[in-house]
């Protein structure tokens, strides 16, 4: 697909349009020669930004792809006032194939992990694999995997030391990269380079389409927050993100003591998670003791006076730090929450996404299914716990390199979304937090470490389905 030739043209465009209506753009791609495509896979992102307005407007764009080089983008019309189109092609269907190629090569990062002999404290380092090995025979190998949750984990063996001295873990970049970008063909690494690189189309006609006012529900009169609504609709208006579908609330500090007042909040998963449960450090705030409290509370901590605990756990490998991590303070998720007693003061929120995009799509999906089965559980020894699997977001890409790409491009963070989206979203023991499209037309950069006004947005949908009242 070549951005220069592609069609973006705006179906309707002499309608008057109310708030409330759906503004629909048709995108026609066509190749260099100017040809159209008759197949589809690219793939798009789509904002619709409010000109003029005192308070910055934002929101994103669906995309529907039919198949055949054609595809349709419709953007909710959520504000009045002038409002203009950006539709930007982040990869042709070429690159996406080239993506979704690379991600199924099993073993392509390079782990290690150390074994140690306890009394003369040498060590051995070797290198693991984070799906079955089946080039070595087996008795050269540790497999430190635990099929009951579809967790796998295979290191080659130390002559000298037992499987069970396994120390620390860490990922390789430097060999990863050689690997990952071995596995691309010099044509092929044209396709990440401009102009077929995140390149913005441009829509015809150019001006902004005017939006007249219109008599939409206000927030509070949506429904509230319960498993059966999206929160991942809506809008930013300013630094606020407004749900179209429920009833989102700003929270002060106030009103987070009083929402998490005696309960306990377990975060386990990625860094991204990680970050929503250092935030609460400061909010609430937290504090930790090295004396009575374990290593989950580092990143969490106890509010004595509000009776508020916060517990986080990083999930089990494959982890992508170029650190060493102890190999026996992982635990898998599943078996987190069979461990979890719950009950009506206990909220749990899961994030499974960042570390898992350069893997195949099996992975997540294996992972995933285990967690649902564990929730499953929890929820018939406690039906009144409350379980949140939130979704992932967009992401850097650092400086463009081919590599970052390859491993965490967004259309793989979109994959594992619809994965999510897939096992969860009819399942009445879970509410999906879904963030993609607060992230899509977010008022600042893209990270996978997003900013504290995404990051406050996100807890405020969290508050408003543990308090909906």
């Amino acid at each position: 697909t070549c951005p220069q030739n592609t069609n973006v043209v705006v179906v309707n465009r002499d309608q008057i349009y109310r708030q409330g209506d759906v503004l629909t753009v048709r995108v026609a791609a066509r190749d260099k020669d100017g040809r159209p495509k008759t197949y589809g896979g690219d793939f798009f992102r789509a904002r619709l930004i409010g000109d003029g307005l005192p308070k910055i407007r934002r929101s994103a764009g669906h995309v529907s792809d039919h198949g055949n080089g054609t595809y349709t983008v419709q953007f909710p019309l959520y504000w009045a006032g002038n409002v203009s189109m950006k539709i930007q092609l982040v990869h042709p269907s070429e690159a996406v194939k080239v993506l979704q190629r690379v991600r199924e090569v099993l073993n392509k990062r390079a782990f290690y992990c150390t074994f140690v002999d306890v009394k003369t404290k040498d060590y051995y380092t070797r290198q693991c694999y984070s799906s079955p090995n089946s080039s070595q025979p087996t008795d050269q190998l540790c497999d430190l995997s635990k099929r009951a949750v579809n967790g796998n984990w295979i290191c080659e063996k130390p002559e000298k030391l037992p499987c069970d001295t396994v120390s620390k873990c860490r990922w390789d970049s430097g060999k990863t990269w050689a690997n990952v970008l071995g596995l691309v063909s010099p044509e092929e690494k044209k396709l990440f380079q401009k102009p077929y690189l995140e390149e913005e189309l441009e829509v015809d006609p150019k001006e902004s389409i005017r939006v007249l006012e219109a008599e939409l529900l206000k927030p509070q009169h949506l429904p509230e927050c319960t498993r059966n609504t999206s929160s991942g609709q809506g809008h930013w208006s300013g630094k606020v993100w407004k749900s179209s579908v429920c009833n989102v609330r700003v929270f002060s500090k106030d009103d987070i003591h009083r929402c998490l007042a005696n309960m306990t909040v377990y975060m386990h998963g990625d860094s991204t998670v990680r970050q929503w449960s250092q935030r609460l450090q400061k909010l609430i705030p937290l504090h930790y003791d090295n004396n009575t409290m374990d290593l989950t509370a580092i990143k969490g901590g106890d509010n004595i006076q509000w009776n508020i605990s916060v517990r986080y756990r990083f999930h089990h490998f494959p982890v992508q730090v170029g650190a060493w991590n102890i190999f026996n303070d992982s635990r898998y998720i599943a078996d987190e929450l069979d461990s979890t007693h719950g009950g009506p003061y206990t909220v749990i929120v899961l994030s499974l996404w960042a570390h898992y995009t350069a893997e195949p799509l099996g992975m997540i999906r294996s992972r995933l299914y285990a967690i649902r089965g564990a929730i499953h559980r929890l929820k018939q020894r406690s039906p009144s716990t409350r379980v949140l699997v939130r979704t992932g977001t967009t992401r850097e890409h650092m400086k463009g390199k081919l590599q970052f790409f390859l491993l965490g491009s967004d259309w793989l963070a979109y994959q594992i979304m619809e994965e999510i989206r897939e096992v969860f979203w009819a399942d009445p023991d879970v509410f999906v937090l879904d963030t993609w499209d607060m992230s899509v037309c977010q008022p600042g950069k893209d990270n996978v470490h997003p900013d504290q006004t995404m990051v406050d947005n996100q807890l405020n949908i969290l508050f408003s389905h543990v308090c909906p009242n």
